[in-house]
This record gives C-alpha cells, sequence and structure tokens, in this order.
C-alpha cells in the first residue's frame, strides 16, 4: 500500500475538527472516503452501524486488538470507552483507491505517519478561552471536573503534539467555511484531491 493516500484529521475536543471532516468530504469526489473507527461507545439516536462508527462490545472490540483488526486504538479513562482503527475498513476503501480521510488521535496519526506515510493536519481553536466555549455549549451538563480534565488535554495535545503534524489550521469562530477551504487547499496542493 505504497501508494496510499490517507489524510489525518486531528485536534482537542471543541476545536471543530468533525465539522471541518464533513466539510472536505462534501466538497470531495467520490474518491474520497472516510474512515469509519471502531467504539465501545453506546450508538447514538440517528448513527448506524458501519457508517457513523463500528459499535462493538468491549468484549468484540478487544478480540478486534488481538487478532489485529483495529491495529492502533486508544482508551478513554474518562469515560470507559475504547476508540480504533478498524482495519477492514481501512483496506476496502485504500483497495478502490480512494483518499481515506481519517479523524484519529495523536496516537493514531503517529500509527498512520508510520505505516502509510499519512498527511497530518491539526486542527485548532483560536483561545482556550473559545476551545472552553465551544465545550461547555456542547455539553451542557458537564461536570467542573470533567471540563477541567478535557482542558487540560487539549493544552497538552497542542502544546506538544501539533507540532508532529504537517499543517495547523485555525478554526476560528464564525468562520468554518474558511477552514474548511484552508484543509482543501492543503489537500490539492498535496495533490490528495
Amino acid at each position: 500500500m505504497d501508494n496510499a493516500k490517507i489524510v489525518v484529521i486531528s485536534g482537542p475536543t471543541g476545536s471543530g475538527k468533525n465539522s471541518i471532516l464533513k466539510g472536505i468530504l462534501e466538497r470531495s469526489t467520490d474518491d474520497t472516503a472516510r474512515l469509519v473507527t471502531a467504539t465501545t461507545r453506546a450508538q447514538r439516536e440517528g448513527e448506524e452501524h458501519e457508517r457513523d462508527h463500528y459499535f462493538l462490545s468491549k468484549v468484540e472490540f478487544l478480540k478486534g486488538i488481538d487478532e489485529g483488526t483495529i491495529p492502533e486504538h486508544w482508551y478513554a479513562p474518562e469515560t470507559d470507552r475504547y476508540y480504533g482503527t478498524y482495519l477492514p475498513d481501512l483496506e476496502k476503501k485504500l483497495a478502490q483507491g480512494k483518499t481515506v480521510v481519517a479523524e484519529v488521535q495523536i496516537e493514531g496519526f503517529r500509527f498512520f505517519k508510520k505505516q502509510f506515510k499519512a498527511l497530518g493536519i491539526f486542527i485548532v481553536a483560536e483561545s482556550y478561552e473559545e476551545l472552553e466555549r465551544r465545550v461547555r455549549d456542547r455539553q451542557q451538563d458537564i461536570s467542573e471536573n470533567e471540563l477541567s480534565e478535557r482542558l487540560q488535554k487539549a493544552r497538552q495535545e497542542v502544546d506538544e503534539y501539533s507540532k508532529e503534524y504537517d499543517y495547523t489550521v485555525v478554526n476560528v469562530r464564525g468562520k468554518l467555511e474558511e477552514a474548511i477551504e484552508e484543509v482543501m487547499d492543503i489537500l490539492r496542493k498535496e495533490q490528495y484531491l
């Protein structure tokens, strides 16, 4: 899979990475596909198995790790959930010649960079205050303790990990379209589209 084209979109909670990923896929051709990851979290209303995630039990997920169908994964202790790359989904899309866009954390990016020479784009908000506002708006029932943990993790991701990526894109409040276009310009420049 030397000619595999994989783009990794990462960023802290509240950065807008999912909105940017959605915008990329809406503007791209059929030759671009989203990597569908595996998770042990409960399926939410409106989500579909195999479209949004591969929703697995903890036993199924751990079996996938042992069998190699989940070659990279991470555990979120604050929610007691596992997330990871579902290899059959990735292999199917690469075999179809598609550019695969994956939204994963730093561990996943390191895996894709090492195994596939993936292009990495890190998404950030314009400030930590804006990041906090977005998290509070999205999860109004979040405890102060959980908010503090998420913001601390976000600072670590931005301060320590963002420099490992090929590009950093600032997603300014109210300017999502500009951030999506900046990512699209990067993908065109790097010949991923």
